[in-house]
């Protein structure tokens, strides 16, 4: 058997079968990182849901179900969070996230815009209600212990892209039309763990 001059003549290379069991996993592996966000809603495949059914167990359970559509030819609606805060005074303030103004640099900023993003993923029909709960209660959370508040209002608001014909009109892309908006839930001190 000739010897390879490249390995050290201690070391052994792992059988065939075990090398082609580890070259179907890679495999699949990338695979599931592409289907991932090619079959994130608002997806028209038949083959791309498919996939997604098949692989969604492995895609949950390392977070690969997620999508890019923002960077894609149409991309879909953004997602932001407001929220209201009633401080022990009994005065309110409001806020939203992500703020390009108050989060900065702008890694935070997209921080922030990726939380907004995830809660909106939870509003799937599909997704478990209580995960969805859990997760705007940890955000609630966060922002009453910012905030020093007494009480957490959180909606999640949906801004919609313009169409072509609706920007040659002159809509401007802070069109109040563009918004859309609907309550995640009131939380309060007393729902602290």
């Amino acid at each position: 058997m000739p010897t390879n001059p490249n390995i050290p003549p201690n070391t052994q290379q792992p059988a065939a079968a075990v090398r082609a069991i580890l070259s179907v996993l890679i495999i699949l592996h990338v695979l599931a990182v592409f289907i991932g966000p090619w079959a994130m809603p608002p997806q028209s495949s038949e083959l791309a849901a498919s996939c997604a059914r098949l692989f969604q167990p492995y895609l949950e359970s390392l977070g690969l179900a997620n999508g890019y559509r923002f960077f894609a030819p149409e991309p879909g609606p953004s997602h932001l969070v407001r929220y209201e805060v009633t401080l022990p005074d009994g005065s309110q303030q409001q806020g939203v996230f992500p703020d390009r103004r108050q989060h900065k640099p702008r890694l935070l900023y997209h921080r922030y815009f990726m939380l907004s993003e995830f809660i909106n993923t939870l509003e799937n029909p599909n997704a478990p209600r209580d995960r969805a709960e859990a997760y705007a209660k940890s955000y609630a959370q966060h922002l009453a212990h910012l905030h020093q508040a007494t009480q957490v209002k959180l909606y999640l608001r949906r801004h919609f892209v313009p169409r072509m014909s609706e920007v040659r009109q002159g809509m401007r892309l802070a069109d109040k039309a563009l918004y859309e908006e609907h309550p995640l839930g009131t939380f309060s001190e007393r729902d602290e763990p």
